[in-house]
Formats: C-alpha cells, sequence, structure tokens
C-alpha cells in the first residue's frame, strides 16, 4: 500500500486544486495560531516559551508520523545537512520577526514581512524556474494592498532596524521557500520537514535555557493560548513544507497572502474584534487577487 504522502501527491497532480484547498487549511490554521499566540501573550506568555513549545509540538509531530509509517528517522541520511540550512532559515525569520515586533507596531511588522510573496517571485524567476508574468505581478500587488488594508497600518510609526528586520525575516522565509525544494531532495517531506523543526526545537530549547526566559504558563487562558498555538502552527507549519513541492514557491506564497485575513477574521469571530469597512474590502480583495490567479494559472 502506498504511503499516504504519496497517494496526497498523486491526488494532486491529478487535481490542484486539492493542493490549493489545502494550503488554504494552512492558512487558516496559522492564522488560528497567531490569535492564540496573542491571548498567550495578553496572560503572559513568553515570545521564547511560546517559539519553544510550539517548535517542540511541530517536531513530536512530525516524529510520531514517521514512526507511524516506520520511516526513522536516524540514523541520519545523507541528505540531512541540507534540511539544516531549511531549519536555519525558520528560525532567523522567527527570531527576526519578533524582534520587529519589539520596534514596530504588530500590523505594520507584518506587512514587511508579507514581501515575501515579492521576492519568492522575484528569486525563483531569477532561476529560471517561471517567467515574472503580468498577472502574477497584479496578483501580487493587489494582494499586498489588499493587506494594507486588512492591517490598517495607517500612520503607524517607522523604526529602520525594526523595518529592517521584519524585512530579513521576509528573506529568511523566501529562503526557506526556494531551498526547500532544493536540498535534500531525496528525503521524503515528511522527514525533511521532521529535521528543519527539530533543528529549530533544539536552538530554542537551548535559546530558553541560556536566556532563563522560559515560564509555564500560570493561569488556564494562558494554557489554552499556549495550547492552540502549539496545536495550530504544528499542524500548519507541517502542512505547508508537505504542500510546498507540490504547488511550488510562488503559487505557495501567493496563497499565504490569506493567513493575515484568516487572523482578522478568527479575531472577529472568536475574540470580538471588530472589523472595519476599509479592512472587509481589503479581505475581499486579497481573496479575490488569491483566487483570479489560482484561475488563471491553470489555464496556462
Amino acid at each position: 500500500m502506498p504511503a499516504p504522502e504519496s497517494r496526497v501527491i498523486v491526488t494532486a497532480a491529478r487535481s490542484p486544486w486539492f493542493a490549493v484547498a489545502g494550503l488554504v487549511g494552512v492558512a487558516v490554521s496559522l492564522g488560528g495560531g497567531h490569535v492564540c499566540a496573542r491571548l498567550a501573550f495578553t496572560h503572559g506568555v513568553t515570545v521564547i516559551t511560546a517559539a519553544t513549545v510550539r517548535s517542540l509540538c511541530a517536531s513530536l509531530l512530525l516524529l510520531g508520523f514517521l514512526t507511524m509509517r516506520r520511516m526513522p528517522p536516524w540514523p541520519l541520511p545523507r541528505d540531512f545537512r541540507g534540511t539544516l540550512v531549511l531549519g536555519a532559515c525558520i528560525v532567523a525569520q522567527t527570531l527576526l520577526i519578533q524582534f520587529a515586533v519589539t520596534r514596530l507596531p504588530v500590523t505594520l511588522a507584518i506587512l514587511v514581512f508579507y514581501t515575501y510573496p515579492f521576492l519568492t517571485a522575484v528569486v525563483t524567476s531569477l532561476l529560471g524556474e517561471h517567467r515574472l508574468s503580468a498577472p502574477l505581478i497584479a496578483a501580487l500587488a493587489a494582494a499586498f494592498a489588499g493587506l494594507a488594508m486588512v492591517l490598517g497600518v495607517g500612520d503607524a510609526k517607522v523604526d529602520l532596524f525594526g523595518v529592517a528586520a521584519a524585512f530579513g525575516a521576509s528573506v529568511g522565509f523566501t529562503a526557506a521557500l526556494v531551498l526547500t525544494p532544493r536540498l535534500a531532495p531525496a528525503l521524503a517531506p515528511p522527514m525533511r520537514t521532521f529535521y528543519m523543526m527539530a533543528l529549530s526545537a533544539i536552538v530554542f530549547v537551548l535559546a530558553a535555557a541560556g536566556t532563563q526566559r522560559f515560564a509555564w504558563p500560570t493561569d488556564a487562558m494562558a494554557w489554552t493560548g499556549l495550547a492552540g498555538l502549539s496545536l495550530l502552527y504544528a499542524l500548519g507549519i507541517t502542512g505547508l513544507f508537505l504542500l510546498l513541492p507540490l504547488l511550488g514557491p510562488v503559487q505557495t506564497a501567493v496563497v499565504l497572502n490569506l493567513e493575515p485575513v484568516a487572523v482578522a477574521a478568527i479575531a472577529w469571530i472568536a475574540l470580538g474584534e471588530m472589523l472595519t469597512p476599509l479592512q472587509c474590502v481589503g479581505a475581499i480583495v486579497v481573496v479575490a487577487a488569491v483566487i483570479s490567479y489560482q484561475l488563471r494559472s491553470r489555464k496556462t
């Protein structure tokens, strides 16, 4: 019987919309994780605690999957070294975006971070994977404009160090998207993703021990936020890197523009945070940009 990941690849090859739908689920899962993180942080959970627990949870989820499929991750395969680079990209992206939000309003930091779809499109075009077409540029520009409306950056104060950190996080995530299909190609996607997340977990465990900033939640709401963040991040990041080889970096980056929209929608439903008419318009623009590009890409 073929492994689950093999069946997923065959299904996605026959129906690309299957992979797109899965990636929309990834965006919603990661967006829900951000809302849970907000709940955890407002109840005293530290950033290093959240980063450590969520990376450990993702590693354990993947380890459990590999164990069920009888795919032991050790002894380390020859292609293991390539996954270290990917793990370093994820660690750098996490640290830089967290630094950015200490220097910038969160909405502005996220907006700068979301330059990564542009970077991904440009880099993959330079590598010869595709042509930087007018429809792609239009879709990315429309999605970015819609995100600016959803996030409502307005007159946010600009700090150059914060902007540089957020852009650095964008570069780190772009590198992870672009390099994943190229590094350790012989490894099955679950195995490759496990090594990435395991390295991330090790780095954050060491950072937590070295800084002594790790602290378990002290009340039920903090536990709820941390548990939700860890589970949703584990599901989202695992799904992302399993689906990435099926759609490629550019389509993946385009669809992930839905993540901030998911954050706004989930915060509205779960936390009662009202959306302004401008934010609603922005959300519609992002969704329309993603759908129109997917329809056009299916025709070409």
